[in-house]
């Protein structure tokens, strides 16, 4: 990835969690904590993949997911109207678990250093 897909990732992910949390009024969308872990955007600039953690339920989440894949073109338009860029691109949701493992893996640390007798 180069220096500038870099810098345009950062600006789509800025403008996107703004744009998500002030502007997109979905049921689903607004009853879930929702935050963009990172953007890769590709060499032509064509094409964005968003990854995406939703934290909450199953059902909540794949709600949440399908309400930014339905979503996708007004926050297209949106990020259209915020960034000043000669091609905007095109938006992927990717949802990403990472922080949920995290947490799953941290609970089961504890629950050895407490069985061991130590605190975590």
């Amino acid at each position: 990835m180069s220096r500038r897909t870099e810098q345009v990732g950062d600006l789509v992910q800025a403008v996107l969690a703004d744009v998500i949390r002030r502007r997109v009024k979905h049921p689903a969308l607004t009853n879930v904590m929702i935050s963009i872990t990172r953007v890769e955007v590709s060499s032509d600039f064509a094409r964005a993949k968003v990854h995406v953690s939703v934290l909450a339920d199953n059902e909540a989440r794949a709600d949440a997911m399908e309400a930014l894949e339905r979503s996708e073109s007004f926050l297209y338009r949106e990020l259209k109207q915020e960034v000043r860029l000669r091609r905007v691109p095109r938006l992927q949701f990717i949802e990403d678990r990472s922080m949920e493992e995290a947490d799953r893996l941290t609970t089961m640390m504890r629950e050895v250093a407490q069985s061991e007798g130590r605190e975590l």
